[in-house]
């Protein structure tokens, strides 16, 4: 189509077309009549709009995806539906549905996938976020200016840590559509229940003493 429109539109100096109907049909004899030209370009015109259109709506769903990440909120599939289709309507892309397919080729596109939360932390965490880097920093430097004047078996360290009395995975493939899919645990109270360790391990790599 694109050659069809190159040559049936070449102009020349001035802005006009080279060329009429005529020496068009003589080189692309497969053309029923001059409509198709016509045609051609309307589709590819459309269909440019459209293409940036997709690739606005993309951009436009992968910056939200972003942010939420940088701000660690929980996304899914029903948020990158609906801001795909928010960002439709702000181009005027109307019949697009933000189907499963492309939603799937979306996240395929950027290696998207699901993942477990492994850890969580709260606002403030956030917003002194440079702090606490800071702070970190600041007992780092401490530790190396101070630990210089103790032998590695005086200096200690101590660290709470909660364990679960009976561990399970949280995630399993399933069948499509399926409402429920349970999991086998030995008990349930001990799936739903934990207790704390506190350990103390000297510098050196001995454990202190019994834990707590």
């Amino acid at each position: 189509m694109q050659r069809v429109l190159d040559y049936a539109y070449d102009e020349d100096e001035s802005g006009k077309r080279r060329r009429t109907w005529k020496p068009v049909k003589h080189r692309f004899r497969t053309l029923p009549n001059e409509y198709y030209v016509n045609r051609f370009k309307k589709y590819l015109e459309n269909s440019g709009t459209r293409r940036q259109k997709l690739q606005e709506i993309d951009k436009s769903v992968y910056q939200k995806l972003v942010y939420a990440c940088e701000q660690y909120l929980p996304v899914h599939d029903i948020d990158i539906q609906r801001w795909a289709l928010k960002s439709a309507r702000e181009v005027g892309c109307n019949d697009f549905q933000a189907a499963d397919s492309w939603i799937h080729n979306f996240k395929a596109r950027h290696s998207i996938c699901s993942r477990r939360i492994t850890n969580i932390i709260t606002k403030r965490e956030i917003l002194n976020a440079d702090e606490i880097l800071k702070s970190e920093e600041d007992f780092l430097k401490l530790f190396k200016k101070l630990s210089t004047k103790y032998k590695e078996s005086r200096i200690l360290n101590t660290d709470r840590v909660g364990i679960e009395k009976e561990q399970y995975s949280r995630r399993t493939l399933s069948y499509k559509g399926e409402r429920k899919r349970f999991g086998v645990v030995k008990s349930k109270h001990a799936a739903t229940h934990s207790y704390t360790v506190q350990a103390t391990i000297l510098l050196d790599g001995q454990l202190v003493g019994p834990m707590y």
